[in-house]
């Protein structure tokens, strides 16, 4: 380039430079061009490398380091710098200050130079603020500690000193016999106790109650399991396998190849013992669900004396019969069962009879047989075949203890079998069998809503739901049942009402309420009278919960207006609630009419202080006591299905097995008696309450009807 195009370039370049470039479009489009450019790399980075996260957090964990992003490594290095009351100084002052700096940068260095040489101080400022910024990123990265590592403890004493200790101090006295896992799990309204099973899991309970009854125990886990266990990870585990892996040690197939020592050799027997307690804690409800329940179900049938049942118990020996399963399966059906009990894992399909045929008695567990051939041969011939563990051996003394007295009390009625009857008789008629609600019979065009969905029982704690049973709900129609507020329930069976309620909650068989035409109360009085009145009074008036309506020295004794008045204004202290703020003055004429209309059923007996006995419902009282007591083998096992009406009165090798009216005649009455010609008494482990007994005949002689 000669010195002419020299000069002229630099004309043309002091003339371009002093004209400018307009920042719409040119700049504003280098602009837009270098931002997507940004955009297109971060979205490349976020899509091929992403962005790395943390665990959720956790506050619980004491081990977690938190730390910056590094970006913002440098102000928490500075922070150290300012202690104390100095922090606001390194969080605040500094960083606004430099803020302000940058938004006052422009109008402090207003040199037309562009050449970083020819802007010393500037230049100057931002190198020494870009070494020290990545001088204090640097040092915040060296002085980092290392994260701190989780030590060991005994968590079920922290669960207990969390949860337990600042009530119950130290240590709690239990009670021989006492439910603790039902105790912790509903708590115990009467002395301000809360119910546990909201906040902690079943495996927590069971690990607190072992540390309750067993603190040695606690703490002999601690220091011998910890390392390797969670308690809650044990608690739900076999007895028996847990005394095999104690006794056996470094033997124990799950122990290979593990440096532990001879349990036996390094613990007493006592501390054995004592560990034990605390892993199957001697809560006798919770040994019977792990021990029995695959086999007997929710309760064994026995009628013999506490004594003769520890002996059984502790004993072992053969309890039940399996039937011939030749007569029912076919020989293919048969080879399938067989090889799937000798190995499982081979026969994939044989799980799918075994669901079916096995295991309403066997559970999950499948029995043990040494080859197919003798596999076979018990499951076609049937017979007295699975050998009942002798508990005696397997479990403490305390356990075994705990297992008989609770499975004693389950043979006369667990909380949740009374607290089902309850229900049924006192709260299906409004709430329906599985609480799924309905039309309300008190106030016209109301419905009632589910009781039994996972969210009405998660948001109303037992406290609450005893409150509501006990003193009821006048204003929307339902009397109170609690002995206290005039109702006929006394408070332990409020507390098993509520136990049954509380059941629903793992399993809620209802998430939506039915579909229901609305319907309104009529005029007629007697469809008034059989919609709010027979439930207490009777259908025909003749006293059932309340008084005799139909009494001639009830008709005598009470005018008009008196029985128009205690309908309208309701009795204190008694489940007659105020209708008056329900029905309007025309509807309640409509009942004072009909109520004198009724008349003495013939025969009826005198009216006496307790309320004259009832025909048994079939669903309400009868079904309950098959579901409880039969249903377990005969439902599934062909032959006479105890499950519903329908089958009850048709199915069965002998059938019908109900004569209606005829009580004797009735192959199911004799079986129930142990009166049979043919078979064997029924249920096998020994025969039924004589209430259930009674229940049945009666519903027999009652014409065995479909109510």
């Amino acid at each position: 380039m000669n010195e002419k195009e020299k000069q002229e370039y630099l004309e043309g370049y002091k003339e371009a430079k002093e004209k400018g470039l307009p920042f719409f479009p040119d700049i504003l489009f280098k602009d837009a061009v270098f931002a997507l450019l940004v955009f297109l790399i971060l979205v490349a980075l976020a899509y091929f490398l992403g962005a790395p996260l943390d665990a959720r957090a956790d506050p619980a964990d004491s081990s977690y380091t938190p730390r910056p992003e590094w970006y913002f490594l440098f102000l928490f290095q500075l922070l150290k710098f300012f202690p104390g009351a100095l922090e606001v100084v390194g969080v605040f002052v500094i960083p606004t200050l430099v803020i302000l700096l940058l938004f006052a940068l422009p109008f402090i260095d207003r040199s037309s130079r562009r050449h970083f040489l020819g802007r010393p101080v500037v230049v100057g400022v931002t190198s020494l603020a870009l070494v020290g910024v990545i001088f204090l990123t640097v040092q915040a990265v060296r002085e980092a500690p290392p994260p701190e590592e989780a030590v060991s403890g005994d968590q079920t004493a922290v669960l207990y000193t969390q949860n337990c200790a600042p009530c119950h101090g130290p240590s709690i006295s239990v009670p021989t016999g006492t439910n603790l896992h039902a105790v912790i799990a509903q708590g115990k309204h009467d002395e301000g106790m809360p119910a546990w099973n909201a906040d902690l899991t079943t495996n927590e309970i069971d690990a607190l109650a072992g540390f309750i009854l067993s603190p040695e125990g606690s703490q002999l886990f601690s220091q011998n399991c910890a390392a390797c266990h969670e308690a809650p990870e044990l608690v739900d585990s076999d007895p028996l396998e847990l005394k095999n892996a104690l006794e056996q040690g470094q033997s124990y197939s799950f122990h290979e190849n593990l440096d532990i020592p001879q349990w036996t050799e390094t613990l007493s027997k006592e501390e054995r013992t004592a560990l034990l307690n605390f892993l199957v804690a001697p809560d006798g409800q919770r040994l019977f669900a792990i021990n029995c329940a695959p086999c007997h179900g929710r309760s064994v049938a026995f009628s013999g004396e506490e004594s003769d049942l520890r002996s059984i118990i502790s004993n072992g020996g053969l309890h039940l019969e399996m039937p011939p399963w030749r007569e029912r399966l076919s020989d293919t059906e048969l080879d399938t069962l067989a090889r799937y009990v000798v190995d499982p894992a081979t026969v994939p399909n044989g799980k799918t009879l075994f669901n079916q045929y096995c295991s309403d008695c066997h559970g999950e567990r499948i029995p043990a047989a040494e080859d197919v051939a003798q596999a076979r041969q018990i499951i076609a011939s049937g017979g007295g075949h699975e050998t009942m563990p002798v508990w005696g051996d397997v479990l403490t003394a305390e356990q075994l203890d705990a297992l008989v007295s609770y499975t004693w009390d389950a043979a006369k009625g667990t909380p949740l079998e009374v607290g089902q009857q309850l229900f049924a008789k006192n709260c299906a008629t409004c709430h329906g069998d599985f609480g799924e609600g309905g039309p309300n019979p008190s106030r016209p065009g109301d419905i009632i809503p589910p009781i039994s969905t996972a969210e009405f029982l998660k948001t109303r704690d037992d406290v609450t739901l005893r409150s509501i049973i006990s003193q009821g709900q006048p204003n929307f129609g339902m009397s109170p049942f609690g002995t206290s507020f005039g109702g006929p329930l006394e408070d332990e069976e409020v507390d098993a009402i509520v136990a049954y309620l509380r059941a629903w909650e793992q399993n809620p068989p209802v998430e939506f309420p039915p579909e229901i035409k609305v319907t309104t109360v009529s005029l007629d009085g007697a469809e008034i009278y059989a919609d709010v009145c027979a439930q207490c009074h009777g259908p025909e008036g003749q006293g059932l919960v309340g008084p005799s309506l139909a009494d001639p020295e009830f008709q005598a004794d009470n005018t008009d207006q008196d029985i128009f008045n205690t309908i309208n204004k309701g009795h204190e202290a008694t489940a007659m609630i105020a209708w008056g703020e329900i029905l309007s003055s025309e509807q309640i004429q409509q009942l004072v009419e009909f109520i004198r209309q009724l008349k003495p059923i013939e025969g009826q007996p005198e009216p006496t202080a307790s309320p004259t006995p009832s025909v048994p419902s079939f669903s309400k009282d009868v079904l309950p006591i098959f579901q409880q007591s039969c249903t377990m083998c005969h439902g599934t096992f062909g032959g006479w299905d105890a499950s519903s009406y329908e089958t009850v009165m048709n199915s069965g090798d002998n059938a019908p097995v109900v004569n209606p009216g005829d009580v004797e005649g009735s192959l199911l009455a004799q079986k129930i008696l142990g009166s049979q010609t043919e078979g064997s008494l029924m249920p096998p482990g020994g025969k039924m309450s004589e209430d259930k007994i009674q229940t049945i005949l009666d519903w027999i002689a009652a014409g065995a009807p479909n109510n």
